[in-house]
């Protein structure tokens, strides 16, 4: 049951890097290199994964950074607005995270008011994830132009749908 639970969080931190990977090779760049999964036999998985997560997040940057394509002083009153989404992001996703660690917890065992709760949860996420997209593309926008705000919403949008498939890919369905 360790290995399943400890599965589900490698299959939430992985999923953002090889989004970010696979869209940059779309892109037509080069991939970017990537990080080794953190080690599953030690007892420091939770530094580990935070080292990871963050590792992630820093390439993700790199690659919105590239994907926006903007001039020093756009870039500059962009990534004001960025990094606090950033953060505002990494908070959410660690809801997210927490709702797989759920999942696994009680995977073997789950009962329909432990799914509806999960779901309800999962809903609450996208919810949520949507209205910060809805709050920094104003901040964006205000902040540059609309135009540049557009193209942040279109790499984000890539972006989550590319980690989102990897992560739903990588969670087995529940049992009938």
């Amino acid at each position: 049951m360790k290995y399943k639970q400890f599965a589900f969080l490698l299959a939430f931190a992985t999923a953002s890097l090889p989004a970010v990977t696979n869209v940059a090779y779309a892109e037509g760049e080069k991939p970017a290199s990537t990080v080794a999964a953190p080690a599953v036999d030690t007892g420091e998985e939770g530094d580990d994964l935070k080292m990871f997560r963050f590792t992630t997040r820093m390439e993700r940057l790199d690659f919105v950074k590239k994907a926006m394509a903007l001039n020093a002083e756009q870039e500059k009153k962009f990534l004001d607005q960025y990094y606090r989404y950033d953060t505002e992001l990494k908070l959410l996703n660690d809801e997210r995270l927490a709702i797989i660690k759920n999942y696994a917890d009680s995977f073997d065992k789950i009962t329909d008011k432990e799914a509806d709760k999960l779901v309800k949860r999962s809903l609450t996420f996208r919810k949520q994830r949507t209205a910060l997209l809805e709050k920094y593309y104003g901040k964006v926008a205000k902040a540059t132009t609309k135009v540049i705000a557009a193209r942040f919403l279109q790499v984000e949008g890539v972006l989550q749908g590319a980690s989102d498939v990897v992560i739903g890919a990588s969670i087995p369905l529940m049992a009938k």
